[in-house]
């Protein structure tokens, strides 16, 4: 089966944050726990249509990606979660991006350079 051409397919959007937790927090459960907030606040038929993903979560800093129409509303209900299982977090987000790439070197790179211990 043949993939659709470029200019049919949904035009995505990736979404960096940094996520502050008083425990270590796994990637399923945080995706689970914005896809229930995202539910809550719009919907199940507005929640299938949106797309999200978690594409990249190392324990503090992340990417989730989503669909361009639902980008505010992904935003919204992103830093409207607050518990994962029983720990408490706060997501911050640190910009948009319209490619993976672009977002990791303008947001996550820049982060952990910026906390070197070497002084650069």
């Amino acid at each position: 089966m043949k993939g659709l051409p470029p200019a049919l397919r949904k035009r995505k959007r990736y979404i960096a944050f940094r996520l502050i937790a008083n425990s270590e927090v796994e990637s399923k459960e945080l995706a689970l726990a914005i896809w229930e907030s995202l539910i809550s606040l719009f919907g199940d038929y507005y929640s299938a249509h949106s797309g999200i993903w978690l594409e990249y979560f190392d324990g503090e800093y992340g990417i989730l990606r989503c669909h361009h129409t639902a980008l505010e509303k992904v935003k919204v209900a992103l830093t409207l979660t607050s518990r994962v299982g029983n720990k408490e977090i706060i997501p911050i987000i640190l910009g948009v991006s319209g490619t993976i790439k672009r977002c990791e070197k303008k947001y996550l790179e820049v982060l952990k350079d910026a906390f070197a211990t070497d002084g650069l």
